[in-house]
């Protein structure tokens, strides 16, 4: 995977104290309404716990999350109080990575964090005193620039020199981008390296595409903590018990909409002098979409027993999504629901449409339909499962129009030709001129044959 990775380097860095080795612009002024908090887990490197003067291995859903360690409360001396991850570690320059889970590609953001020079009593003054340096970077492919960030200096080894407000900005090239901090220290000890915590992110979101049909839905995305997984595999897992994932919607992506409107039942033409009252019964299906079963059938695997609804294929799934539908809906318990999750749904009505003369009467409707996006996760093993749905609303109702207009002139045509017929047999013709042979009366018996009408 590191082969096929770049990195994309900062747009904008800035601190909102002094620093030394890097001009840093003040950060920026708060973006609009719609600017919103971006999940970053364990930002704070509170996980796991270190004795408050001392450190403890790894740092929880970071990858890779088997190297480096954190430093306790006491010993990072961040003014928060907070924990801190060091970038060197064992004699290594390291690298840290992290996911901002919910950012779609296109979106606007904002990455906050604070550092620090190393506190590692194996620093030397020479480490510290003009600060020490590295990489902050977005994982994206192709290559990039390589610029270098520096911590504060200090004179004193143990002892922090905390700059906070740390600020780079991007666009996301990728949903769910990664973000990355690597050591660009190499000097002496290479144990001692600069300490990262209170790592925060915002965003603003893309704007949703609503061009997007409901038969080509974007394909599902799945991932075990930060690293990408087939999706197949996150769907067998959450399918293979009713409890082992939760869906959470994503209200800025989700929407109702009006799809397009279709004819439904016949067409009535009336070709008469006077108006006619037609009673037809209609009746209408609305199926659902989702990415799931349309990535399935791409791969030439479709679904059973029903490679589109998913509802029948998967229903553990199914009624996973359905619970965090209601959840997001307002109904946190998920247990009963005025505006349930609707996989499928078939209307049957009875009109009465009056057709004038000369005209041609029709139904059409026009579906209400709910575009549902969100996530399936498995706090478990750390799946994770980004999917779209996409199904009939059941808050908001569908439109049914009734259509009147002029005939076209295949139809006026159609109007005024003849009435179709067929002709009558005649065998009050001659025997030689009937168009029926009568079978031969019986022998010694006679017979006769009258017309009725003479």
């Amino acid at each position: 995977m590191a082969l096929l990775m770049g990195r994309r380097f900062l747009h904008r860095l800035g601190c909102s104290m002094a620093t030394v080795g890097l001009a840093l612009a003040a950060a920026p002024p708060a973006r609009a309404a719609d600017t919103v908090d971006v999940q970053v887990p364990n930002g704070t490197f509170a996980l796991p716990v270190a004795p408050d003067n001392g450190t403890m291995a790894g740092h929880t859903d970071w990858s890779p999350d088997n190297t480096g360690v954190v430093f306790g409360k006491t010993l990072a001396q961040h003014p928060l109080g907070y924990q801190a991850a060091s970038l060197n570690w064992n004699g290594a320059a390291l690298s840290m990575r992290t996911r901002l889970w919910g950012v779609k590609a296109g979106s606007q953001v904002t990455l906050n964090w604070d550092d620090s020079p190393g506190v590692d009593r194996r620093c030397t003054p020479e480490q510290l005193k003009d600060g020490q340096t590295y990489n902050v970077s977005l994982i994206t492919a192709g290559p990039a620039p390589d610029p270098v960030v520096t911590t504060n200096g200090t004179d004193s080894v143990g002892v922090a020199n905390w700059a906070t407000g740390r600020v780079f900005e991007f666009t996301a090239t990728e949903d769910n981008p990664m973000v990355s901090f690597d050591s660009a220290e190499q000097r002496t000890s290479l144990s001692c390296g600069p300490l990262i915590t209170n790592v925060a992110a915002r965003q603003t979101p893309a704007p949703v595409d609503q061009r997007i049909r409901k038969e080509q839905l974007p394909g599902p995305k799945a991932y075990r903590g930060n690293d990408p997984l087939e999706p197949g595999v996150a769907v067998d897992d959450c399918e293979g018990s009713a409890t082992n994932c939760v869906f959470t919607v994503d209200k800025r992506y989700s929407y109702q909409y009006y799809g397009q409107t279709r004819i439904v039942g016949e067409v009535y033409i009336n070709c008469s002098r006077n108006a006619v009252v037609d009673d037809r019964r209609i009746e209408v299906t609305e199926p659902p979409y989702d990415n799931l079963t349309q990535y399935y059938a791409l791969k030439g695997t479709p679904l059973l027993p029903s490679r589109s609804d998913i509802s029948q294929s998967r229903p553990s799934l199914a009624a996973q999504a359905a619970a965090g539908f209601s959840a997001a809906g307002g109904n946190a318990a998920a247990v009963s629901t005025t505006n349930p999750l609707t996989w499928s749904r078939t209307s049957t009505k009875t009109l009465n449409p009056t057709i004038q003369p000369g005209e041609v009467s029709w139904i059409e409707v026009q579906p209400a339909r709910e575009r549902v996006v969100g996530s399936f996760t498995n706090a478990r093993n750390k799946y994770r499962l980004d999917a779209v749905f996409d199904v009939p609303a059941g808050s908001l109702p569908d439109r049914y129009l009734q259509r009147t207009g002029p005939l076209t002139d295949v139809e006026l045509q159609r109007c005024g030709a003849a009435r179709p017929t067929a002709g009558t047999p005649d065998n009050g013709a001659g025997p030689d001129k009937r168009l029926i042979v009568l079978d031969a009366p019986p022998a010694g018996l006679p017979s006769r044959s009258v017309l009725l009408n003479p």
